[in-house]
């Protein structure tokens, strides 16, 4: 039995075998590490007064950590994958050469000890220079004073985190190299097997969406939350993230996190941050599975597979599917998706990508060309799995969009409207800093979970009813009569009454049904505007929900530290408010958007807007972090005539809402109306409106013009159509222009224009 002190000398020796990659992992992490640390620190605290530099201090207790593991590093992220790599590789690659592997084989060792040699040789070349680095780096976070015993603590877990990522890779390398008997399909399995489980997520969310028009991936699934733990790639970037940011808040994590592996992780798939505690068990799990399994394939790999393109020829057949099936498919959405999604091309696709892959993989199997299909059976298996599952979803064989459950088996339901998100503005939805509420939840909001569902149940079933009868293509069918009347030339007829159509128009929803057995089901659908106004009115009779839909009642009033008032001159102009007036005046807008019909947001026409400023908060020039002294404006509080209490507040304090622009502040008007040919354009070929401009100069013209003008075209739910009309109009004093839609009434004539 070899003894301790010769197996270490065996351990030295394959260190010694492998200098330079030594060399190369001490000088690439001191740089990514040491060296990028000190550049930032300087370059952010050397022309930073004394003023701010507690708060550049708080910053970098709150970031530092995340230098240290790749989590804020893009460099060092890098030379993690980098290394495991090639830790891996150079450790295990005598195994992809016979002569080697019979030298090696031949030693007195077993080969378990030949693996841990090679194991333990490749951990101690990466861990030795990192430990150092990050010595180093956190040494000159002492020297400029910032540091604390929470953030040193922080510190060694971050380290902890960009070993446990290094090691992550590295064992999944190892274990490729075990399934494999030559180092370039190792590296080509070793990359399947990181990406593989990220592909299957992909799959399972993206395939869908293609071909079911109901389909909505849902929120909080367990599946989606095991699928963390099952895959390398998100566990990667969980490691990090988490040990990383580990006791920093949620606001603090969202304010100075701008980091490569949480967008990472969130890209793969969007699921919350688990907790330390499970990350690191997962991790271990995960870590201990793969080098045991890499071991146990050691134990048993045959000597000869050196130099084959798989070690245990057994399996060539089943990776084969594995491989190609999932590929084909992402293939074709990739094409598909350059082809507005169209799903024949995805099918087609799909089913060309697949042979095609059938016979790459047999070509890296047997490198002959003459062999590319020499395994029928499962090449055949690979096309009936493509075919199978594009079967499925084109057919719709499970009907999940004309799915519906049963009323009584439902506990409560949520409604969300994404047109809405075009009228209303919440705080979160222009500035990053969550000092500030996020736009409400109205799917997953506690408070959004409706108790009496009936009306959401109707505007569901309406839902399901469209998307039998394929919505999408009513909508097309519509939208192509529209084009042929315009092109026509019955477009102002149908302008005309497009307003009292508009209710007609579809939307898009998405509901949540909550289950009495626990589980929350999700569907997108299309339904009328005006079903989706019923709907509303009813639940906005409770003031709680009319809360959660207004932006207002997101605003901190103690943030605000501007009211800004704009009528139909366009010209936002700040309230002289003393705090108590500024109060009172968005007390008084609470109190109209709680009394207002909510159908009045869709059939009436604002007359003015309110717009606040509010403090951007915490903002980042590429990793560099810093606190804006700047306000962004955040409108869209509308001011309508029925909102009395407002407008009579702004009386009070002097400030009249105007409704029309007097004609004696108008130096000029410039016209501009698109005209259509009446010839419609051949199949599939796209007519582009030929345009008139017209500049009025003339009192009575321009008069005539601004009785035209409105304020804006927005609604709740569908936008106004414009009349093809629109007007330039330049302010006396002002030297830009600003722009108007008119009315359909009394447009300017054609026969004017010209």
């Amino acid at each position: 039995m070899t003894s301790k002190i010769s197996y270490s000398k065996f351990i030295k020796e394959d260190i010694r075998r492998r200098g330079w990659l030594l060399v190369l992992s001490a000088v690439l992490l001191l740089l990514c590490v040491t060296v990028s640390t000190l550049l930032m620190l300087e370059a952010s605290l050397s022309n930073v007064s004394q003023d701010e530099l507690a708060e550049q201090w708080n910053i970098f207790r709150a970031i530092f950590p995340g230098l240290l593991n790749g989590s804020y590093n893009l460099l060092l992220f890098a030379a993690l994958l980098l290394l495991g790599g090639l830790c891996a590789v150079t450790g295990f690659s005598y195994l992809h050469s016979r002569e080697q592997t019979d030298f090696y084989h031949s030693l007195p060792l077993s080969r378990r000890q030949l693996f841990f040699i090679s194991y333990l040789g490749g951990l101690l070349i990466f861990l030795v220079p990192y430990l150092a680095a990050s010595l180093l780096a956190v040494l000159a976070g002492f020297a400029h004073g910032f540091f604390t015993l929470p953030v040193l603590g922080r510190c060694f877990l971050s380290v902890l985190g960009g070993t446990l990522a290094f090691l992550m890779v590295y064992h999944l390398m190892i274990l490729a190299m075990m399934l494999t008997g030559k180092v370039v399909t190792g590296i080509l399995a070793a990359a399947s097997l990181f990406f593989y489980g990220s592909v299957i997520g992909v799959l399972a969310a993206d395939l869908p969406t293609y071909f079911f028009s109901t389909y909505h991936t849902g929120a909080g699934r367990f599946w989606e939350k095991l699928y963390d733990f099952l895959s390398p790639l998100p566990l990667f970037g969980q490691i990090l993230g988490n040990t990383a940011y580990y006791n920093v808040t949620e606001d603090d994590r969202y304010r100075y996190i701008s980091t490569f592996s949480y967008y990472l992780r969130s890209l793969v798939r969007p699921a919350n941050s688990h907790s330390l505690a499970v990350v690191l068990a997962a991790a271990a799990v995960f870590l201990a599975v793969l080098l045991l399994l890499a071991l146990f394939l050691y134990q048993k790999r045959p000597s000869e597979a050196a130099g084959n393109a798989l070690s245990f020829p057994i399996t060539a057949p089943f990776i084969k599917v594995l491989i190609s099936v999932p590929t084909a498919l992402c293939i074709g959405i990739l094409v598909g998706s350059m082809y507005s999604g169209s799903t024949k091309w995805i099918i087609l696709m799909s089913i060309l990508a697949v042979i095609l892959l059938c016979g790459l993989i047999e070509f890296i199997y047997h490198m002959d060309v003459r062999r590319l299909f020499a395994g029928k059976y499962s090449s055949l298996a690979s096309l009936l799995g493509v075919a199978g599952i594009l079967c499925v979803l084109q057919f719709d064989v499970f009907g999940y969009d004309t799915w519906l459950p049963e009323e009584d088996s439902l506990e409560s339901m949520s409604l969300d409207i994404s047109q809405m998100y075009g009228y209303f503005s919440y705080p979160d939805t222009v500035s990053r800093s969550t000092d500030h509420p996020q736009y409400p939840d109205l799917l997953n909001g506690e408070i959004c979970q409706i108790q009496e569902f009936a009306p959401i149940y109707e505007l569901a079933r309406s839902g399901v009813e469209n998307a039998g009868k394929g919505a999408d293509k009513m909508a097309g069918q519509e939208l192509e009569s529209l084009d042929s009347s315009i092109n026509a030339g019955t477009r102002e007829t149908e302008m005309a009454s497009r307003e009292s159509e508009s209710l007609d128009e579809q939307v898009y929803i998405t509901v949540r049904y909550n289950k009495k057995s626990g589980s929350s089901v999700y569907r997108n659908y299309r339904v009328s505007a005006g079903e989706v106004l019923d709907t509303l009115d009813i639940l906005c009779q409770e003031e709680s929900y009319r809360k959660i839909l207004f932006p207002v009642f997101y605003a901190d009033y103690e943030d605000i530290s501007a009211v800004r008032l704009t009528d139909i001159y366009r010209e936002p102009k700040i309230l002289d408010l003393t705090e108590k007036e500024q109060d009172a005046l968005l007390d008084a807008y609470k109190q109209d958007v709680l009394n207002v019909d909510i159908r009045d947001l869709q059939l009436e026409q604002p007359i003015g807007e309110l717009s606040i400023d509010i403090p951007e908060g915490m903002q980042f020039v590429g990793q560099l972090a810093y606190d804006s002294k700047y306000n962004f404006t955040l409108g869209g509080f509308y001011l309508y005539e029925g909102y009395e209490n407002s407008l009579a507040l702004l009386e009070t304090y002097g400030y009249t809402l105007r409704r029309e622009i007097d004609p004696e502040d108008v130096e000029q008007v410039k016209l501009t109306e698109t005209i259509y040919t009446e010839e419609a354009p051949a199949e599939g070929k796209f007519s582009v409106p030929d345009t008139s401009e017209r500049i009025v100069t003339d009192s009575d013209e321009i008069a005539a013009v601004l009785s035209q003008v409105q304020y804006t075209t927005s609604r709740l739910l569908i936008s106004t159509h414009a009349a093809g009309t629109s007007a330039e109009i330049l302010l006396t004093g002002n030297k830009e222009p600003t722009y108007y839609t008119l009315t359909d009434e009394v447009r300017p004539s054609q026969r004017d224009m010209n």
